[in-house]
């Protein structure tokens, strides 16, 4: 009698709660055809409980399975939803290559990935850093951000100039923690040394409507006077295009320690692992003359990092103000820009590339 009112029970549950709501969820999933099943278990179960039992378990054993599809399924949608930044062909053509060209190579020294965002800088304000190295010139960084920038720019004419003092400048293809002499810090490759960073940051800007000059002489075949070189060029190229508002010399840098490893100044950002990006601008100090407007290119230099790390947290190195000209003088928007170091891959300067001439189109178009 109590073995019955049991079963009695067990049945009232299953027609009250457990039936409805696995109906309920294998509607929901699309299974109509099992719903049916399980309506026809239950009717089953309600006539011959014992008999039934094991039938209801596999349904049960289907729901459960069934869940698991589903949420693996939904995990797969919203995985595959995510933005992810994938390597241009070009760059992704010549890391194949090179892993079969240094494949066998000698390992002559670590490469260590560090964070610079901070690093060595004398300066901060709202998380946007400063290195002053000069020796007369203190900074008040809210000061020029509160500054004129120089510039206004018409879309319909060339607006932006790149070019490279240091054409030859290159990168490692392969990120694997060491570096290799038998690949040089140097290239006249236009696909791999800085033209190709100069490509990235023009395509950005071109499809933001600002038309670009790309400057792509190489003027450091000899290193010696590649300034005096760059500066006669971009002084042509001035007259000839007074519409150029904003100049920018692109270079990368290179930090080497005692011990011989070399540093890889390193953002992970959208998930990547970015090059860090460092903007120069210089001033009269000391030795250095023929600079009058300098606190105009600084005014731009500091504004433009603070939209910079305002997108990219992590992206720029402290700015670099500094006692130098780098040609800065020809214009009041003309600043240096490099583009993490030799020890960082070509696939992480070309995304910095493209994150920092994104940054600055958004900029630039607040000048139009």
């Amino acid at each position: 009698m109590k073995r019955t009112n049991n079963l009695s029970k067990l049945s009232e549950y299953l027609f009250l709660a457990v039936i409805p709501a696995l109906l309920c969820f294998v509607v929901f999933i699309g299974e109509i055809d099992r719903a049916s099943e399980i309506t026809l278990y239950t009717a089953a179960f309600l006539t011959n409980p014992q008999n039934s039992l094991l039938s209801l378990k596999s349904s049960n054993s289907y729901a459960s399975n069934s869940l698991n599809t589903a949420k693996e399924e939904n995990s797969t949608a919203v995985s595959s939803s995510s933005v992810s930044y994938e390597d241009p062909s070009d760059i992704v053509a010549l890391v194949k290559q090179a892993e079969i060209t240094y494949a066998d190579s000698s390992n002559d020294g670590e490469i260590i990935e560090k964070d610079y965002s901070t690093q060595n800088a004398t300066s901060e304000y709202n998380g946007m850093y400063i290195r002053n190295t000069t020796a007369s010139h203190t900074v008040d960084i809210n000061d020029y951000l509160n500054r004129k920038v120089y510039a206004s720019i018409d879309k319909s004419q060339p607006a932006v100039l790149v070019y490279h003092t240091h054409a030859s400048e290159t990168y490692e293809l392969l990120d694997r923690g060491y570096y290799t002499n038998e690949r040089s810090s140097r290239s006249d490759n236009s696909a791999e040394n800085m033209i190709r960073i100069g490509d990235e940051i023009c395509r950005v800007l071109e499809e933001n409507g600002f038309i670009t000059i790309h400057e792509t002489t190489v003027y450091d075949e000899e290193y010696s006077g590649a300034y005096e070189r760059s500066c006669e060029a971009v002084s042509q190229i001035l007259k000839d295009n007074p519409s150029i508002q904003i100049v920018l010399d692109v270079h990368r840098d290179t930090i080497y320690q005692k011990d011989g490893s070399r540093i890889k100044t390193v953002a992970e950002i959208n998930g990547k692992k970015a090059a860090q990006i460092k903007i120069i601008s210089g001033c009269e100090d000391g030795n250095v003359a023929g600079f009058p407007n300098w606190q105009k290119n600084l005014a731009f230099a500091i504004q433009l990092q603070n939209k910079v790390t305002a997108d990219y947290p992590s992206l720029a190195r402290p700015l670099l103000f500094c006692s130098r000209k780098y040609n800065m003088h020809l214009m009041p928007c003309a600043i240096m820009v490099e583009i993490g170091t030799d020890a960082n891959t070509l696939s992480e300067a070309v995304y910095a590339a493209e994150l920092f001439a994104k940054s600055l189109s958004e900029f630039l178009e607040e000048l139009t």
